[in-house]
């Protein structure tokens, strides 16, 4: 059986939870001193209810130990593996996952595994994660399905926002001065990636604005591939996110939406009130719109 396997980078719900068979390698999540292992020791609207009370989280990534035993399961039960990974410029828990297979592959060179740098994190690594899954049910084959994850990660785009910039200035992202003066004209960064980092490509003054803003430009980025599903995830105010949801449906009518909340690594980046947008930017070879 081809297993899919995710981390802490990826953004989840209900839906995708209950839908899907996934494995999962848990980073863990520091708050005030304590470590915790995400969802298997804090859920999501924990974390999210302690950075309501203003707590700053951090992230660790998963120990090789931790890695090797998800693979061993694996192997031993006969499966090929395909693990999606968050970006590895925003953490080092790619090159700990890449490491152990290595190491591991050397001792079990017959075992099939792939991994898939998502080359951004959030709502990208979930929708690979998605059409991996789905590709899997449908009976693709683990190259193809390894092709079109591959492809998938080189052809998408994001944008965040944050509700409040203390959170950047907490995580050493803005200065204290930068800080005050923007919360004080209320001015929203628009957040994306590019090779190398996350960074900050305008501001708009106002929520309904760089609503507006972030998804004309996952409009422009998708072009003609518009009947696709366009994730947007939130931390802890799922309103910003159907607000934001309400926006695609009227300007993207073909398109599928779906809501999610931020896994614990983009939910300690960017605060409480936090929301992304995401999509591919091009048809793929192979896309499967799931039902949900």
């Amino acid at each position: 059986m081809i297993r899919v396997i995710i981390d802490s980078g990826a953004d989840q719900n209900e839906w995708f939870n209950e839908k899907y068979d996934y494995g999962f390698i848990p980073l863990s999540i520091i708050i005030d001193g304590e470590v915790y292992l995400d969802r298997e020791e804090i859920t999501q609207a924990e974390l999210h209810a302690a950075m309501k009370e203003n707590k700053m989280p951090s992230t660790s990534q998963p120990s090789p130990g931790q890695v090797k035993e998800i693979l061993e399961k694996y192997r031993e039960n006969g499966d090929q593996v395909i693990i999606i990974s968050l970006w590895k410029q925003l953490s080092g828990t790619y090159q700990v996952i890449k490491n152990v297979i290595d190491e591991y592959q050397e001792t079990h060179p017959d075992f099939q595994v792939a991994l898939i740098d998502c080359n951004s994190a959030s709502m990208v690594e979930t929708l690979i994660a998605v059409q991996a899954l789905e590709m899997a049910d449908a009976g693709y084959s683990f190259d193809e399905i390894v092709k079109q994850a591959q492809w998938n990660a080189d052809h998408n785009s994001i944008y965040l926002t944050v509700d409040n910039l203390d959170w950047l200035v907490k995580g050493g992202r803005l200065s204290k001065a930068a800080g005050f003066v923007g919360s004080a004209l209320n001015v929203k960064p628009i957040i994306t990636v590019n090779d190398e980092e996350l960074y900050s490509e305008s501001a708009v003054r106002g929520n309904k604005r760089v609503y507006k803003k972030i998804v004309h430009k996952i409009k422009e980025d998708i072009g003609n591939f518009d009947q696709q599903v366009i994730c947007i995830s939130h931390v802890g105010e799922e309103e910003n996110a159907k607000e934001v949801e309400a926006l695609v449906q009227k300007e993207i009518p073909n398109a599928q939406t779906m809501i999610f909340e931020f896994g614990a690594v983009l939910a300690a980046h960017i605060g409480v009130g936090g929301v992304a947008i995401a999509a591919l930017t091009e048809e793929p070879e192979t896309y499967i719109l799931p039902e949900y």
